[in-house]
């Protein structure tokens, strides 16, 4: 399970991140790719990374697996779990740029400064069920992509490769994402505004405090009750200026979608919880993240050192 979101600020500065809410932690850590990295993909042409990406990942073996990331020119992605409904076909498809569940973070954010072009490209795109090694199986993902200008939801199904024009600018988990923001019209009365007091037959009746607006806002954390409490939250909060301000915005919405450890535990009778939350600030080409059990914010910018070093930079 995850929860992703973004928004921009009055000057149209990108902020991006996402919840990791899963039932283990991966040893994963803040990682720069930088320019001319060699990344090898399994059914085309080698990449040689244009754009230097930052962000969340575990490197295997040598190579940068992002759970999100974003490149130096401000396009950002995350993976977000989509199980049972994520189809990934068993063999390249001549003519189509084939590309893997694990390479598609990198090649997207390699290749592209901005939504509009990738998009053009994944019209010819297919998502290839091959594994970076047999010991790990291919992760049933599906990915949220933005600039500052847009943001799009992609999901590979057994319809083929949909690529969803996301105005509501969050992303969760199942089902598919047209369900998603259908079901957002169940949910037209929330508003920010408390109640009036009003009368039924000759009895007067007015609410206990604040936050009557409020009433039937899901509070669970499965996916589609996440997905709307996010929604909402971006929708309802006000802009704030300046970086600070917005990066702790962005982690206040995102705590209210996260899950405590101890809250929800799987079928397999596995704890399920928010490992981290991050965001990512396209102004100042900053990563920031917290975890867990370590609410002090960590950041790491983009800078000349790491975005031309030789090897792939990993902060501990």
């Amino acid at each position: 399970m995850c929860t992703g979101i973004r928004f921009t600020d009055a000057q149209n500065n990108l902020f991006f991140g996402r919840n990791l809410d899963v039932e283990q932690e991966y040893g994963e850590k803040v990682i720069v790719t930088p320019r001319n990295f060699h990344f090898p993909m399994k059914h085309m042409e080698d990449l040689t990374v244009k754009r230097a990406i930052i962000g969340m990942g575990i490197s295997v073996p040598g190579l940068p697996l992002y759970f999100d990331c974003a490149n130096e020119d401000g396009l950002c992605i995350a993976g977000l779990n989509f199980p049972g409904n994520a189809y990934f076909i068993d063999e390249p498809v001549e003519g189509k740029t084939n590309i893997t569940p694990y390479e598609f973070m990198v090649w997207a954010v390699s290749e592209f400064t901005n939504v509009a072009d990738l998009k053009k490209a994944l019209e010819n795109v297919c998502l290839v069920n091959t594994p970076v090694a047999p010991s790990m199986p291919v992760a049933p993902l599906h990915w949220i992509i933005s600039d500052s200008k847009e943001t799009i939801t992609v999901e590979q199904t057994k319809a083929g490769l949909n690529v969803y024009e996301n105005k509501v600018h969050v992303m969760t988990n199942n089902p598919e994402f047209p369900w998603q923001v259908t079901n957002l019209n169940n949910y037209l009365g929330l508003t920010n505004n408390d109640k009036e007091p009003t009368k039924w037959s000759d009895q007067d009746l007015k609410a206990f405090g604040v936050g009557t607006g409020g009433f039937g806002l899901p509070g669970d954390s499965t996916p589609p009750s996440r997905f709307v409490r996010a929604a909402y939250l971006v929708h309802s909060y006000p802009q704030v200026e300046g970086e600070t301000a917005n990066i702790a915005k962005f982690f206040n919405i995102l705590k209210n979608v996260a899950m405590p450890l101890g809250t929800v535990t799987n079928v397999h009778g596995q704890d399920e919880w928010t490992v981290y939350s991050s965001c990512y600030s396209v102004a100042t080409k900053t990563y920031y993240y917290d975890r867990h059990n370590d609410f002090n914010t960590k950041a790491y910018t983009l800078n000349d050192e790491n975005i031309n070093a030789s090897d792939l930079v990993i902060y501990e």
